[in-house]
């Protein structure tokens, strides 16, 4: 599953909570803060720890599904998983504090340690944080100074035995494995005439704008795509590969393998024809005016027209992308594969929602291709560190007390205030503070969020 939450603390934790009762249940669930929620090996974790860790994590982000006019968003199935956002922020919280015990059992081993003066730190933050915030919030959320305390603590371990826990990885990425090629196109989509035109024109999604927002709503688009075109590039890869493999010795085998070769291509023909004589009109119709549009604008810069003046007078819009290999249009990595920088396309790019005309700028566009590399190795230490974790977590004993975890409900609203100009007091922030806030500053994001349920054709295209 992929993850839904990262924690943040923008704000730092010497922050007030804003909390709203909800009707008819707050109130109602108090846990029991001193009760064992995890057990790793000889080493437990409070339900007060865990629930804090929730809390934090539901405070960060209750204000930014409720943007999208998402109403208690912890107690629903945003993603119909059939699990809630709430089961699965404790499900996250729940694997982030087993990880950091266990970090937290392999310290001396990698040269990690806690300090007094982080100590002494940890426990200055935890203590703003609890007079921040007042009596009955304290109270409804169930946060008392020592599981801020013991939270704090072990997020800084996690903090600094991670880069540690991956040291050992390899560095080096060829450009070959880092390759990223830049090109600029136009996107023809399929648009059948009970279509709006200003719809047509929304459905073209900007892939640069796609590639340079990773960590927005776009990438989860790009992602949705990537997974929906995995089955059909598997298919595209072995209809490619030849199956009749002979030798001399075994001659009739190979007769054989390339009849039922030549069979199989029957009837894959047939089954295409057959589809093709029950496409939908409509569609077959929109498929080939965006196909004659394509045609007619990679006429015009056949025969030298811009780029982008072409696609002014046709109504559309050029744009630029950058790739690898594992672009989710595998048709555009096909086409553009090998051709040298100002290479157009010959002929229009076919996809199920639409043609690209496309031409290459650059078969190896440097910045991006170094980028590259280093989201590669990046990719390797959490790689690593997942390795890691797993070899601890199997060789050791671990439980879950799901009786006491049941206790962490949502039954109320609770959310960041505002943030208010900084004054003199909160920028004078110690080293030691800094340790502490750190570990947390991390960016706020969502993998998937309520607004992109309307996934349009050319989208999942781009």
């Amino acid at each position: 599953m992929k993850r839904v939450l990262r924690r943040a603390a923008a704000l730092g934790l010497c922050t007030g909570l804003a909390l709203t009762s909800l009707a008819g249940c707050s109130g109602k669930n108090k846990i029991d803060t001193d009760e064992t929620a995890i057990t790793v090996n000889d080493d437990t974790v409070s339900l007060g720890v865990l629930n804090f860790a929730v809390r934090y994590d539901q405070a960060s982000l209750e204000d930014a599904y409720k943007s999208f006019g998402v109403t208690d968003p912890f107690s629903q199935d945003l993603f119909g998983t059939g699990e809630t956002l709430g089961q699965m922020a404790i499900e996250e919280d729940v694997e982030t504090l087993t990880h950091a015990v266990l970090a937290e059992q392999k310290m001396e081993e990698y040269g990690v340690s806690i300090t007094d003066d982080d100590k002494a730190a940890i426990t200055a933050a935890a203590a703003a944080f609890i007079e921040a915030n007042d009596e009955e919030t304290l109270s409804e959320i169930g946060v008392t100074q020592e599981s801020v305390e013991r939270y704090l603590e072990l997020e800084m371990i996690r903090y600094r035995m991670e880069p540690k826990m991956s040291e050992d990885v390899d560095t080096e990425v060829s450009d070959e494995e880092a390759a990223q090629r830049r090109v600029e196109y136009v996107f023809f989509a399929q648009v059948t005439e009970d279509e709006a035109e200003t719809e047509s024109e929304s459905e073209l999604i900007t892939p640069a704008e796609t590639e340079q927002s990773a960590e927005t709503e776009a990438e989860t688009v790009a992602e949705t795509a990537a997974d929906e075109s995995e089955s059909a590039q598997e298919e595209a890869s072995l209809t490619r590969e030849n199956p009749a493999r002979t030798t001399a010795a075994d001659e009739t085998e190979a007769e054989t393998t390339v009849a039922e070769t030549e069979a199989e291509t029957t009837a894959a023909e047939t089954e295409a024809e057959t589809e093709t004589e029950t496409e939908d009109p409509a569609t077959a119709e929109a498929m080939a005016k965006a196909l004659a549009q394509a045609e007619e604008f990679l006429t015009k810069v056949q025969a030298g027209e811009d780029f982008q003046t072409a696609a002014e007078e046709l109504g559309k819009t050029a744009s630029e992308v950058t790739f690898g290999s594992d672009h989710y249009v595998p048709e555009m990595v096909e086409a553009t594969d090998g051709l040298a920088d100002g290479t157009l396309v010959e002929t229009p790019i076919k996809t199920d929602s639409g043609y690209y005309v496309v031409r290459v700028i650059s078969q190896l566009d440097r910045d991006a291709t170094d980028a590259e590399k280093e989201n590669i190795v990046e990719q390797r230490k959490t790689d690593r560190i997942a390795e890691l974790y797993d070899e601890w977590a199997e060789a050791g004993e671990i439980t879950q007390n799901t009786e006491a975890i049941a206790q962490i409900v949502f039954d109320y609203s609770l959310t960041l205030p505002e943030t208010e100009p900084e004054t003199e007091a909160q920028t004078d922030v110690t080293p030691a503070e800094e340790a502490v806030v750190a570990p947390l500053e991390t960016e706020l994001q969502t993998d998937i969020t309520p607004a992109e349920t309307d996934v349009t054709p050319a989208e999942t295209e781009a």
